[in-house]
This record gives C-alpha cells, sequence and structure tokens, in this order.
C-alpha cells in the first residue's frame, strides 16, 4: 500500500513512501481560501453599490410624494419644491455630495404620451399637478477591491390625486315598512321583488368597490394612455355591455362576497318575473343617448381618471343601478285605460316607462348624476257631439273635440357637483351639490307613444312628427277656435344646494316641502285647460260665432209651459247660462295667474289679460240684458229670433281677434274639458305616483358615497 490516510480529528495528513507530510496542498488550499475571501470584500462592495442605488431610490420616492402632497410649495418657475427638497435633505438626510433636481410640472400619460414618464415641466392649466425628482450621489469604494464605484441615480414622478366624489340622486320616496334599501331602490324604478329574494344583500350595505376593480372582474381591458373622454366612450360602446348576471357576479366577486352568487341568480329570476321577460344588457357607462351604469366620469386630465377609477362605489348602489339600466323601459312599463266613472264621450289611454335609468357620477367638480327617469304617455280623445255639453245643453250647433297626445315626464332630477374638499376647524371634508330638478313637465301635441318612449332627456327634445289639431271648437259645422301647435308646460321646479360628508345622505332643498300629489297634478291640468284657451286661434269665419251659440242657448232652454212670460223665462234661462259660464271662466283665470304660473311660464302671458277684459265686457252685457228682460216684448210675443237676437246682442263687442262671442264659448269649453282632464289627473296619474313609485314629489335625496382629497400616487 503505497499510501495511507489516517483521520485524526479535522486535520489530513498525507504520507509518501518515506513517510514525509506533503505540505503542496495546504499552500493551495490556503491560497483558495484567501481568493475566496478578497472576492466576498469585492462583493459586499458590489452589494453596498445596489444598496446605494435603492436608498437614492427610496429618496427620490419619497421626496416626489411629499412635493406632490404641497403643490404650493412649488417656486414660481416651477424649478424646485421646499416640501420635496425638505424630505430629502432633512427627513432622509441625503448626502451633501449629491445633487438633487425637482421639478414641477404635469404628468399626463395622453398628453405626453411621446415621453417615457409622461412627465413635463409645461403646466397645463392653472397649476401643476406633479413633482418629478431626480437624486444622484457618489458610491466611495470600502477596500476598493471591486474598483471604482460608478455614481447612482434615481428619478421618481408622483401625482396629485385629483379630489373625486361618488354620488348618486334619488327621488325622495315614500318609506314602506320593513322594506330593504335595495328593495327601496328597486321601487324608485318601479319593480316590485320579494324581499325573500334580496335578503342575502344585507351584507353590502357597507361594502364598496373601485371602477377598475369592476372593470377588471368583467375583463375589461383599459389602455394606460386612454383619456377621459376615450374612456367614456369605451365604456358606453355596445361592446361593452354585458348581461345582468355577469356584472352582479363581477360586484360580489371584486367586493370579496363570492357567497352572494347564488342570491344574483334568484335575483335575477325575480326581475325576470317581475317585468315579464329577461332582462336586457347592463351598458357601463353614459356617452351621449346612452345611459349606462356609470354617468360620464369627468375628470381635468388622466391623473383625475386615475382618481376615479380609483374611487370607493358602494357594491349596494351598484347593484340597484344595474338592474335598473338591465330593465330601462321595461320595469315600470305598463298600460291604463280609461278611468271607471269617466265622462261619456271621454277615451283616455296611458303607457308609462323608464326612459332613463338612474346613475352613479363619479368625478370632480363638474361631475353629475341623475335620477331614473318615468315619463308617462297619455292619449286624451273627447267629443261633445250629441251629449251633454254643460248642463241642458246639448250641442248639434256647437261641439268640442279633443284630441291630445302628451308626454309627461313625472319626475326628472340631476345633482352636480359645485365643490370638493372644504373643511371648517379640522371638520370631516365635505362635497357640495348643485340640484335641479324638474316635476311632472308636460309636452302636448305632435307626438307618438314610439317617439315619446324612444327620446331620452326632456320630453320637449321629442321630434313633432304630426300637426294634427289639439283642440277644435265648432258651431253649426264651422271652425269656431283651434288649437294646433305643439307647446310643453315647464312643470314644477325645485332647486337648492346641498354639502355633504362621505357616506350622507341629504334632500335637497333641505328647506324644501313634500309636495301635494292630488294638488301638484290639479294645479299641472288646469295650466293644461289654460295654455289650450289662451292659444285658440279664430279662423276668419268666426265671424258667424254668435248666432250658433244663441241658437243653441235659445233652443236648449224651452221653458215647460205657454204663455206671455213663458218665452221671457226661456230668455232669462239663456242669459243666465251664458253669465254663469262666462262667471266661470273668470274665475278660473284669476286663480290660474296665482297658482299655475310658474307651470305656464311664458304661455300665461299670451292672452290672458285680453280673456279677462272680454269676460268682464260679456259679463256686463249679460247682466244689463237681465235686468232688462222684462222689456224685450217683442221676444215676449213670440218673437223667436228676437229672443235669439237678445241672446247674440250680449255677446256683441269686444275686438276683432278676441270678439266676446269667443269668449262665451271659451267659457263652456273650460267646463266641458275640466272633467276629462282632472279625471286624468286624479284617476291615472296621482296613483300612478303615489301607489306604483311611492314618490314625495319635491325634494331629491342625494347619497355622497365616498369622497377623495388631496391623494397622492407615484407614476413613475
Amino acid at each position: 500500500m503505497p499510501y495511507a490516510f489516517h483521520e485524526r480529528k479535522s486535520r489530513c495528513w498525507v504520507r509518501d513512501h518515506s513517510g514525509r507530510v506533503q505540505r503542496g496542498a495546504t499552500a493551495v488550499t490556503m491560497l483558495l481560501m484567501l481568493l475566496f475571501l478578497l472576492s466576498m470584500l469585492g462583493m459586499v462592495e458590489v452589494g453596498y453599490l445596489y444598496w446605494a442605488r435603492r436608498d437614492t431610490q427610496r429618496v427620490a420616492d419619497l421626496a416626489a410624494l411629499a412635493g406632490a402632497q404641497q403643490l404650493t410649495a412649488c417656486a414660481s418657475n416651477n424649478m424646485g419644491n421646499t416640501a420635496a427638497s425638505g424630505n430629502a435633505l432633512v427627513e432622509n438626510k441625503f448626502t451633501s455630495s449629491g445633487t438633487l433636481t425637482i421639478q414641477c410640472g404635469t404628468w399626463d400619460p395622453v398628453a405626453n404620451a411621446s415621453i417615457s414618464d409622461h412627465f413635463s415641466t409645461t403646466v397645463s392649466g392653472s397649476t401643476p399637478n406633479a413633482v418629478k425628482v431626480v437624486a444622484q450621489r457618489p458610491v466611495l469604494p470600502i477596500w476598493g477591491f471591486a474598483g471604482n464605484l460608478p455614481n447612482v441615480s434615481a428619478e421618481a414622478v408622483a401625482s396629485s390625486q385629483e379630489p373625486t366624489a361618488v354620488f348618486s340622486i334619488g327621488s325622495t320616496l315614500a318609506t314602506v315598512s320593513g322594506q330593504s334599501p335595495l328593495g327601496q331602490a328597486l321601487s324608485a324604478v318601479g319593480l316590485t321583488i320579494p324581499e325573500a329574494s334580496l335578503v342575502g344583500y344585507q351584507g353590502l350595505a357597507n361594502a364598496t368597490i373601485t371602477p377598475s376593480g369592476l372593470l377588471n372582474q368583467l375583463g375589461v381591458q383599459i389602455p394606460a394612455n386612454i383619456s377621459v373622454g376615450g374612456l367614456n366612450q369605451l365604456l358606453a360602446s355596445s361592446v361593452q355591455a354585458h348581461a345582468l348576471i355577469d356584472v352582479l357576479n363581477a360586484v360580489v366577486n371584486a367586493a370579496g362576497q363570492q357567497q352572494l352568487l347564488s342570491a344574483n341568480a334568484t335575483l335575477v329570476n325575480a326581475v325576470t318575473a317581475a317585468i315579464g321577460s329577461a332582462p336586457g344588457q347592463v351598458t357601463l357607462g353614459s356617452n351621449g343617448p346612452t345611459s349606462g351604469l356609470f354617468a360620464q366620469i369627468t375628470a381635468p386630465d388622466s391623473a383625475g381618471l386615475q382618481s376615479a377609477l380609483n374611487a370607493q362605489v358602494s357594491a349596494l348602489q351598484l347593484i340597484s343601478t344595474a338592474v335598473a339600466v338591465a330593465t330601462g323601459q321595461h320595469a315600470l312599463s305598463g298600460n291604463l285605460s280609461t278611468p271607471a266613472g269617466a265622462i261619456p264621450g271621454l277615451s283616455i289611454s296611458t303607457a308609462f316607462a323608464v326612459i332613463e335609468p338612474p346613475q352613479i357620477g363619479i368625478g370632480g367638480v363638474g361631475a353629475t348624476a341623475s335620477t331614473a327617469q318615468v315619463r308617462a304617455f297619455v292619449n286624451v280623445q273627447f267629443n261633445s257631439a250629441s251629449i251633454p255639453l254643460v248642463g241642458a245643453l246639448l250641442s248639434p250647433l256647437v261641439s268640442i273635440s279633443l284630441n291630445l297626445p302628451i308626454a309627461i315626464d313625472l319626475v326628472n332630477a340631476q345633482a352636480t357637483v359645485a365643490s370638493l374638499c372644504t373643511s371648517t376647524n379640522g371638520s370631516p371634508q365635505t362635497a357640495t351639490f348643485n340640484v335641479t330638478s324638474s316635476i311632472l313637465q308636460m309636452c302636448v301635441g305632435g307626438i307618438t307613444q314610439a317617439s315619446a318612449f324612444s327620446t331620452a332627456g326632456s320630453c320637449a327634445q321629442i321630434p313633432i312628427t304630426n300637426t294634427n289639431p289639439l283642440l277644435t271648437v265648432k258651431a253649426a259645422g264651422a271652425v269656431l277656435a283651434q288649437v294646433g301647435n305643439p307647446f310643453t308646460l315647464t312643470g314644477l321646479s325645485a332647486n337648492g344646494t346641498g354639502t355633504l360628508t362621505a357616506g350622507t345622505s341629504a334632500n335637497i332643498p333641505s328647506n324644501g316641502t313634500t309636495l301635494n300629489i292630488g294638488t301638484a297634478v290639479s294645479n299641472l291640468f288646469t295650466a293644461l285647460t289654460t295654455a289650450l284657451i289662451t292659444q285658440s286661434t279664430t279662423p276668419s269665419s268666426s265671424s258667424g260665432i254668435s248666432l250658433p251659440l244663441a241658437t243653441d242657448l235659445w233652443n236648449n232652454n224651452v221653458a215647460s209651459h205657454t204663455g206671455l212670460t213663458p218665452n221671457l223665462n226661456q230668455l232669462s234661462a239663456a242669459l243666465n247660462q251664458l253669465s254663469s259660464s262666462t262667471t266661470g271662466l273668470q274665475g278660473f283665470l284669476q286663480n290660474t295667474t296665482s297658482s299655475v304660473g310658474n307651470i305656464l311660464g311664458s304661455t300665461l302671458t299670451l292672452n290672458i289679460p285680453g280673456l279677462l277684459t272680454g269676460t268682464g265686457n260679456l259679463l256686463g252685457g249679460v247682466v244689463n240684458l237681465l235686468g232688462g228682460v222684462l222689456t224685450q216684448t217683442v221676444c215676449a210675443l213670440g218673437n223667436q229670433p228676437s229672443c235669439i237676437a237678445a241672446i247674440q246682442t250680449a255677446m256683441n263687442g269686444g275686438s276683432t281677434s278676441l270678439p266676446n262671442s269667443l269668449v262665451a264659448v271659451l267659457g263652456f269649453v273650460v267646463q266641458a274639458l275640466q272633467g276629462p282632464l282632472n279625471s286624468l289627473g286624479s284617476q291615472v296619474l296621482t296613483p300612478l305616483l303615489t301607489s306604483a313609485l311611492g314618490i314625495n314629489l319635491g325634494v331629491s335625496t342625494v347619497s355622497l358615497q365616498s369622497l377623495q382629497c388631496h391623494g397622492v400616487q407615484l407614476v413613475y
């Protein structure tokens, strides 16, 4: 055996044939260990280099964030920010041997898309929205084994997040005992869903998600350089419409409430049963005529857009709004026929639908959100031919016909952000909203049910498709008065301002009082009657009004006995009826000027003063004739033409454009219209508002879901 190995403790001895120890191997081992130690020292220096680079990056990041939090600390030439420099030099002890470059400017991935960090020192707008920090420092070697170390450099861009509010507005509803928040919200669009189908959603009462989280769950890819307008257009496109169940599932998944997936299926089945068909698609955004889950996002730039996408939105609000969008023009659709016990000759058909769903508003100052807009379409047909016109007055000679297609916007309110993130003496940040609402706006004439329900916005935007006469008054076959042009009644307005903190709601206007629905509807139809008579045009053939009307009055007040007195009694009865109609017209117009002036607007001033004057003249003539009726001896002797001429005498005078005879006819028209139109208001619209919707008119409820103020984020 030429070699022998002996292990003793940790040493290894090597002997040759002569038994001498070989020391060469030990020298090699020591050399290798020395080289290893030297390389380790070099690696330490390299590690130190990377640490220095990371530390410099940390300084740049924190300085940029500090500067973005206080953009008012930017220098006048935007070359410097005292908050950023103070953070780097004082708080983070940045080395004095290094250099620090701080710039204020604009970060915008759209406008500055060609720049790698999307930052420009050019300020778009009145103030900068971002701070850029470049930090450089030398790195001195520790032992010099890694050679000369390079200088390290780091840069960071931090952008301020635009103040952003998430809010909604709805009609103030009558409180229903035992109804859940989701059930209450769905009632606003006419959906009655059994509470058993909604009980699982109570856990979402305080849950919030971000729009970006929802879009991510739906697989919607948002390009990094998209503009605000581009995002609104993308979300409003039909490509981004999703099935209701998919949207509901995306909401609960984003909220971490996967146990509600089965509840979503139950809710969709309940909605299908309520509307009688499968719900439609949910469009995510709004743009022009398209109304979707979110109102148009309002942001000054791409930085503001990022704030909007990261805002906190109520998950429960998203669910109720998604259901409303998916059931648009179906949730409240229905028909009502002529009310029971209506006036003979009256035919009323009514349909109603949600023409715009409610919206969730997201954005800064100027962002808006609207209530669900419900429109009723009413078609009124009335003809007085061969039926009692007023009392015993039949109308073979004088007849009144109505052909009124009417669109009524029941409730439409919009909330607009007026200011954000205001605070007094350390109180919570608030947002202020301006609310503009229109109640019971009415558009009369020239429209069809199809055009009424296919047009969003105000009913005044419905295209006019025909010019059929709305009101026609005839005497002996000749047209005495006619309304041919469509017109709009402005309805009632309730405007106000309210200030809220995040997570609260308020009725706006706060000092507003709930309107009595019956009174409001009655005033509306009083205004409609007024508009019809004040816009009546008189054809050139109107010179023959007085004779047919006088003849009609005479023939339909026949006394039951003969002799000298009966003719005078018949004349007196006819004149009394004429006096009664004009007295009623005068009282109606005087009441109109005080109770419905705001509804009529400029229509009120067209010719009501002339009507009042004409009514006064006619009343004076009738009273004088009544006082001297016994002097009408020719009539008393049985001369029928002289009796009719006496009635005509009462209708003489007036102006060419508004003869007293026409005033007399309009007096009968008012009495004829009030019955059918009051039936429409009391038996159709009032039940719709109170029972189907449960609306309290006059006040809107604005809810501020979340408020994001003065946030900052690293964007590069």
